[in-house]
């Protein structure tokens, strides 16, 4: 049987905590956000290419390929090709929009009623 010493220092280890956030858990969580990025990046091109490959002609770019093995897998290593050399910049704005910190917190401006919110009229410009 377990004594009351050994089940305190159970519970005393499973309240502990495990690891501080430091810098190297914080630039492994930042590498691995980039990849997932870049991976979702990836997928979406692979898609459209999907999609605008299907709006070719029966025969396609493929043709005689009746499973439409070899113009999937164009696809999908056409995608990740794209993706890993720039890519249309979605996993940059993704990476940017998952930083917290990357944008400082601003307080909403007050609410002025004496403040115009439509277009400014251009006075006319003389004739000469």
């Amino acid at each position: 049987m377990l004594g009351a010493e050994s089940i305190f220092s159970r519970a005393a280890a499973a309240a502990a905590p495990v690891a501080k956030t430091g810098p190297m858990v914080k630039g492994a969580e930042a590498t691995r956000v980039a990849e997932m990025a870049k991976e979702f990046e990836a997928t979406l091109l692979s898609l459209l290419l999907k999609e605008m490959r299907q709006t070719l002609e029966p025969e396609g770019l493929f043709p005689g390929d009746q499973g439409d093995v070899q113009g999937g897998l164009f696809d999908l290593y056409m995608g990740r090709h794209l993706a890993e050399s720039g890519g249309v910049g979605l996993a940059s704005a993704l990476v940017r929009q998952m930083d917290p910190g990357a944008y400082p917190k601003r307080e909403p401006f007050p609410h002025d009623p004496t403040r115009s919110t439509g277009p400014v009229p251009l006075s006319p410009a003389p004739l000469a």
